[in-house]
């Protein structure tokens, strides 16, 4: 597994607080079977050079730590989404995931600000690839999880919290992780399962209970998970295109393929019920 969102570096942002928690929470994800994992510190405006050395030199301290767990590690950052972003990055600021095309973005929890979607699609445009970070959390996308589908639909990646489907976040966002998960893989909408851990707390305990979650209750969810923990992280860190679901199962098993499409149907309502209720 790749874990393409958490926040390890001590003392750099709100997550780990020492090196003693890193260390805790390298251990942790080794046992759950992560190989790979790009700490994404938070970047709110333009990455200047005070805070790139920072991070590089608290990269460079931890990387043995990693290493003894069998893990290997890359930087990202998670950028809060403005609208000069693709610009910044088009001038040569060296921001998105491991040097890929891959970029980590954030919106604020209240509220949808108007110029999202053209910021989206000024990436996209750019030769980025955004992965939108926890939507699930966010109130409008609890409101109207068509905000975060179509802009899946458009060609952003949705990064998807393992444990908000254990309930980490309370049942709001336990609704809307399940959901969006439910209505991506429908309609062909690309999704990664990260931690988004920022301590050895609750967001890393329960990545494996949130995991169990799609395993047993999506049509096909071992392959789900795989594709979402293991396929799709993976490409995006090679800058290469990736499947839906759907496309990735019919390449690799198409009968199965087929049989969690039907199986999907004969459990789902009919479209007119979910969007009129």
């Amino acid at each position: 597994m790749i874990d393409l969102h958490l926040h390890l570096l001590p003392e750099v942002d709100d997550g780990s607080s020492s090196l003693e928690m890193t260390n805790a929470m390298l251990a942790r994800l080794s046992a759950m079977g992560v190989t790979r994992v790009v700490t994404t510190p938070h970047l709110m405006q333009l990455l200047n050079h005070e805070y790139q050395l920072l991070v590089q030199t608290t990269l460079d301290t931890i990387r043995p730590l990693a290493v003894t767990h069998g893990l290997v590690i890359d930087l990202g950052y998670e950028h809060v989404l403005v609208p000069g972003l693709a610009s910044r990055l088009q001038s040569g600021e060296q921001s998105t995931m491991a040097g890929s095309s891959a970029v980590l973005v954030e919106l604020p929890f209240v509220g949808w600000p108007q110029h999202s979607e053209s910021s989206l699609f000024a990436l996209r445009v750019a030769g980025y690839v955004p992965i939108l970070a926890h939507p699930e959390r966010y109130v409008e996308v609890q409101k109207n999880p068509e905000l975060a589908i179509v802009a899946g639909e458009h060609g952003s990646v949705l990064q998807l919290t393992s444990g908000s489907f254990a309930g980490v976040y309370g049942k709001a966002v336990e609704r809307s992780a399940r959901k969006l998960l439910d209505l991506a893989i429908d309609r062909d909408v690309v999704v990664v399962l990260a931690s988004d851990a920022h301590s050895d707390g609750q967001r890393l305990t329960q990545v494996p209970a949130g995991i169990k979650w799609v395993r047993a209750h999506l049509a096909g969810g071992d392959a789900v998970v795989e594709w979402s923990t293991s396929v799709v992280p993976s490409l995006l860190l090679q800058s290469k295109p990736v499947p839906s679901f759907d496309q990735w199962v019919a390449t690799t098993s198409p009968n199965r393929s087929t049989e969690d499409r039907e199986s999907r149907a004969s459990t789902r309502p009919p479209r007119w019920r979910r969007l009129f209720g």
